[in-house]
């Protein structure tokens, strides 16, 4: 493949990716993706998924094919898998260079090292940033008995010490509580108890948190 098409390539699938991250928003607008696009020319590149059958537009709105759904989604789940085996596994501190890099890994990750990266993770739900992965085939045969690295202080064994790598509260105010907790990406913990609460000891703290709220602290076991 010669290089103008391999870029030709590249752009398709990150717009295609653009695309599916304004829909999660409820605003996949031309003029939004216009304004926002990090490739240097949409409107071509647009014009050129038109061609391919990936999309159609219906007024402002872009609105995907099928098949172009399959190659946004695609991108989308390498994407935020990079970025999460990124920030949360190598701990790279930077979360624009992590961004910038899982830009990079998801044109060259193949669907076998996707599914590699994504079982090695413990096939997550969602990225450093609270958004969705899409799910593969190797999350669909996931068994349970499988201890994943990365997973919620709900799953984590009583009596277990663990490192948090993430936190995606589903509610805005949850952040800002459990941050002046000092549960926050790097703090370490040892889990005291699951029921009736979840009880987790922090450095000379002792806390106790409902189990929703568990669940949406992301740790990595250092047992």
């Amino acid at each position: 493949m010669s290089h103008a098409r391999e870029l030709e390539r590249h752009e398709i699938e990150h717009l295609a990716a653009e695309i599916w991250d304004l829909d999660e928003r409820g605003s996949a607008l031309v003029e939004e993706l216009r304004l926002g696009s990090r490739v240097d020319r949409p409107e071509q590149v647009l014009a050129q998924m038109r061609a391919d059958g990936l999309l159609e537009l219906v007024g402002d709105r872009i609105r995907l094919s099928e098949s172009g759904r399959r190659l946004a989604e695609r991108q989308v789940r390498r994407h935020r898998l990079a970025e999460l085996l990124l920030q949360s596994v190598l701990e790279v501190p930077n979360g624009h260079a992590a961004d910038r890099t899982a830009c990079v890994m998801e044109h060259i990750l193949s669907p076998t090292v996707t599914e590699s990266v994504c079982a090695f993770l413990g096939h997550p739900k969602y990225c450093p940033h609270g958004k969705p992965i899409p799910q593969g085939p190797c999350c669909r045969s996931f068994s349970d008995t499988v201890l994943p690295l990365v997973q919620p202080l709900t799953g984590l064994p009583v009596g277990r010490s663990a490192r948090i790598v993430h936190v995606v509260p589903r509610h805005a105010e949850r952040m800002v509580r459990l941050s002046t907790l000092g549960v926050v990406p790097g703090a370490t913990l040892r889990l005291q108890q699951l029921q009736p609460a979840v009880v987790v000891h922090l450095g000379e703290t002792v806390l106790a948190l409902d189990r929703e709220m568990a669940a949406e602290i992301y740790v990595k076991s250092l047992d």
